[in-house]
């Protein structure tokens, strides 16, 4: 571990450029924090308020302790110049000089992250699990934020896809947030995932990091399937951040009555590859298995009867057999017998007592 790397992101107001400026003009990293005062005044790469918290960080700080620290909570870091480093994210504009990452960085082609709202409905945590599950048995990496909801759906998905799945956090590695999710992070890392931060540990989830954080996400990805977003969400800043850098952003579309959905149905407006299935990322980047290995797949097709109930399950989240009752006049009996066979078919399923909702594919 370099031990003075590790020590730099613990300076207040000493951004990534700054660090990556100075580590380039001394060359190491041991190098900038050997440099004389004299030295780094004269570099000029900080000025002001910044160069003295520099200085000062520098004599307070003890790069053994810190080192010590990080392994004892099983914590590694590596700089932007070396080659475990993300490839993709080290090509960004404005790349983390210094993560530090429990488990294993992910060496892959393959990586696809999945982002969308901590308060999302059941349609969409079932998307996103379900994309996270499928993407990930065809040896896809799953990346996300670790946050509620979508994010930890995905995770979820990928883990029982038998998959690899990567946390980008925005605090230290020695906190847990969101604090439930403690027992998800740690199956990630056990089953050759990562959990990833540019914040040393003892960094709080602050507000003002999650967007930092978003440009990692995006950084580390081939693309950005956002699941379900309000029409003012930060999976929408990664997708800024993707579409920035070049990557391309998938959006799965949602009922136009939720406002969990105004966000991904605007980005669809917009110009983002609209994604109705797991495949049509798969499809995007011919990540598609060798035709031998595809499994014969298909639904039996739906008789007049079925494709009125199956509409009525397409008009919200979910809904109830109820309201499906009353507006399509059906008996009891023949309403329970057009229901069940929709889902012998898989079309729909049933999320609660007498309720159900369309199966995403």
């Amino acid at each position: 571990m370099d031990i003075y790397a590790a020590s730099l992101p613990g300076c207040p107001g000493l951004g990534a450029k700054h660090m990556r400026g100075l580590i380039s003009y001394f060359h190491t990293a041991e190098d900038v924090w050997k440099a004389s005062d004299e030295e780094i005044e004269n570099s000029r790469l900080i000025t002001g308020k910044r160069k003295s918290a520099f200085l000062a960080w520098r004599r307070e700080t003890d790069p053994v302790a810190v080192a010590e620290k990080l392994y004892t909570a099983g914590i590694r870091c590596c700089t932007w110049e070396q080659d475990e480093y993300p490839a993709l994210l080290r090509t960004t504009s404005n790349p983390p000089a210094v993560l530090f990452y429990k488990g294993c960085l992910p060496d892959h082609e393959k990586l696809v992250s999945i982002v969308g709202s901590r308060k999302c409905t059941s349609y969409g945590l079932q998307t996103a699990e379900r994309f996270g599950k499928k993407l990930a048995e065809q040896g896809v990496v799953i990346i996300s934020g670790g946050a509620r909801g979508i994010d930890s759906a995905a995770h979820t998905g990928a883990l029982s896809g038998k998959g690899i799945t990567v946390v980008i956090a925005a605090c230290g590695l020695d906190r847990v947030y969101p604090p439930e999710n403690r027992q998800l992070f740690d199956r990630i890392v056990e089953n050759g995932g990562a959990l990833i931060s540019e914040y040393p540990p003892g960094t709080p989830p602050l507000g003002r990091q999650f967007p930092a954080r978003n440009r990692i996400i995006a950084g580390m990805s081939r693309g950005v399937v956002v699941v379900e977003a309000a029409e003012r969400s930060g999976s929408l800043i990664t997708a800024d951040f993707a579409l920035e850098e070049g990557r391309d952003v998938f959006a799965v579309p949602g009922s136009i009555y939720y406002p969990s959905c105004m966000g991904t149905n605007l980005l669809i407006r917009h110009g983002a590859i609209c994604c109705t299935s797991f495949k049509d990322v798969l499809s995007e980047y011919g990540w598609c298995p060798e035709e031998g290995e595809k499994k014969t797949s298909f639904r039996q097709p739906m008789t007049v009867e079925e494709e009125t109930v199956y509409q009525y399950c397409t008009l919200g989240e979910e809904v109830s057999s109820e309201d499906i009752l009353q507006q399509s006049g059906f008996s009891v009996a023949r309403l329970t017998m057009v229901l069940l066979s929709l889902q012998l078919k898989g079309y729909i399923q049933e999320v609660g007592t007498g309720r159900y909702m369309v199966m995403v594919d």
